[in-house]
């Protein structure tokens, strides 16, 4: 009896721990803590080019999902695209090896690139905030609201209207010609109303547009201008390299702004070059910011103010100006 007693109370106690334990590995940690976690998934990675073997354990390794703690409020970030490319990885033939992790790398950095960039100049949504207040106090959307009590009073009216003028229409012959013809005339005000809200709604002007969400490490988030006025200020230090890693998100961020994809925070540049697609005028200037940005950034090559000229150039085709 005893034994059953004490097993019965620290079944519950375990279950406590276990929950408290849960919820200690789900805490939030912090941008800098991010960008670690990314840096050293991207070592591994790196280390798959001689024992491919560990790609499981690395899957292994990686949470499903993160939640990020910044100046704006919590973000979830989730891996399961990158855990698939990684379990795809580990699965495939010596051949198809190489090409996958090439995808993985670009990946994983294109993520580590827009956690860098994001709040590095102490940035904030706090301009993001001012123009979703500003949106929200626009004409249209103030007529946004549920029924009011006066709705709610005229639409019990009319229902009561309905059953009594029903019942009067069926008492008697003798009544029911002059009944009918006031309900046709109720009908009748009734689509004659509709149908001048209806030409009235059609010859009211359009509408503006609603700005596009604002998401988070999504390179529109800052604005291309800018990622452009940062990539300035790092030419000025003689700053090639990250001036024209800049110059790259300010063409991303313009193209987003305009509507050439939906914002998102985990795309690799050749994503963005598919999205596109090569029937887009603006494609032969994406390839090239993209093929400068390959070779000087996630190749390491040498960069110059020569380099970063003909980035601003590119900019310009775009209509980055």
């Amino acid at each position: 009896m005893k034994h059953s007693k004490i097993t019965g109370t620290v079944a519950p106690l375990a279950l406590v721990m276990l929950f408290c334990a849960a919820l200690a590995r789900a805490e939030s940690i912090s941008i800098p803590e991010y960008r670690q976690q990314l840096r050293n998934i991207a070592a591994r990675e790196d280390a798959l080019q001689i024992h491919p073997e560990t790609a499981a354990d690395l899957v292994k390794d990686i949470p499903d999902q993160i939640s990020v703690t910044t100046s704006s409020g919590e973000i979830s970030v989730n891996n399961k695209t990158l855990k698939d490319n990684l379990a795809a990885f580990a699965a495939a033939d010596e051949q198809k090896r190489p090409e996958l992790l090439r995808q993985i790398q670009s990946y994983t950095q294109a993520t580590l690139a827009a956690a860098e960039s994001y709040d590095k100049h102490s940035a904030d949504l706090s301009p993001a905030h001012g123009k979703l207040d500003q949106i929200l106090a626009r004409h249209e959307f103030k007529k946004v609201q549920g029924p009011s009590a006066k709705d709610v009073l005229l639409t019990r009216i009319y229902r009561w209207l309905s059953r009594i003028l029903s019942k009067l229409a069926f008492r008697g012959a003798g009544n029911f010609d002059w009944m009918r013809l006031i309900i046709y005339l109720l009908v009748g005000a009734a689509v004659t109303m509709l149908l001048l809200w209806t030409i009235r709604r059609l010859r009211r002007p359009q509408e503006d547009i609603p700005e596009r969400e604002i998401i988070p490490f999504a390179p529109s988030a800052r604005g291309w201008r800018t990622w452009l006025a940062d990539a300035r200020a790092l030419a000025q230090q003689q700053d090639w390299r990250n001036a024209i890693h800049m110059a790259y998100w300010a063409g991303i961020s313009y193209l987003e702004e305009h509507g050439a994809w939906k914002p998102n925070r985990a795309r690799t540049p050749r994503e963005y070059l598919r999205l596109i697609g090569t029937r887009a005028a603006q494609y032969p200037v994406l390839a090239a910011l993209t093929r400068k940005l390959e070779i000087v950034w996630y190749g390491y090559g040498s960069a110059a103010e020569a380099d970063f000229k003909e980035a601003l150039g590119q900019l310009e085709k775009l209509g980055c100006r």
